[in-house]
């Protein structure tokens, strides 16, 4: 019984790690570029960001848990370096199918609210390119499951700090001439500064 519930206690530390990683050390838009039209695209839409980033966690972990058991028939093709962006187009195109039916059949209320979030949270370039970057990690199913959870939840933590410079950035006090996207994307870039200084880098010497 000890060593089960040391078992499960090594898996949920790993797990853990793994999950903050991807929030900040892997976060997808301020460290891969990743995501950044959609976040805007939320943004300007007014949309709820806990709720665009919980539909974006489920796509991605279910994704990801659903790749975990292909992966090994997916790497073991000839040209798999090739193939697997496809393959991995049709799981999430499988996911969102589903996630759509489920919503569409127990969310009758909030269907027409959350389709587009739906709709978006699976077409963008932030799931995809997340699972094509840990395609060669070596991790168990609870690391896959802890990288789809920690990339949606670092999609919120993103799209958040956005969010709240958003408004201000627009203000009198910014020059006309970098109103809107271009003083938008120097902020971005600002925060990415940040955030890659959080993975830790030696100086050459």
């Amino acid at each position: 019984m000890n060593n089960f519930w040391m078992d499960v206690k090594n898996i949920a530390m790993a797990s853990g790690q793994i999950a903050l990683l991807a929030i900040f050390a892997q976060n997808i838009i301020f460290t891969r570029a990743l995501g950044t039209s959609a976040s805007l695209f939320v943004i300007r839409k007014k949309y709820n960001l806990g709720i665009f980033g919980l539909i974006m966690a489920v796509i991605t972990t279910l994704s990801s848990c659903i790749i975990y058991f292909f992966r090994r028939p997916i790497n073991s093709l000839q040209y798999a370096v090739y193939f697997r962006p496809f393959f991995y187009v049709v799981i999430v195109g499988a996911v969102y199918v589903a996630v759509l039916l489920f919503c569409s059949k127990f969310l009758k209320k909030q269907i027409d609210k959350i389709r587009p979030m739906i709709h978006l949270a699976a077409f963008n370039g932030a799931v995809l390119g997340a699972l094509l970057l840990n395609a060669s990690a070596k991790m168990d199913f609870w690391g896959y499951l802890a990288f789809g959870i920690g990339t949606g939840v670092g999609f919120i933590l993103a799209s958040y700090l956005i969010a709240l410079g958003f408004d201000r950035l627009n203000s009198d006090k910014i020059p006309r001439v970098f109103r809107g996207f271009p003083i938008t994307l120097i902020y971005i870039g600002i925060l990415s500064l940040a955030f890659h200084g959080l993975i830790g880098h030696e100086l050459s010497m």
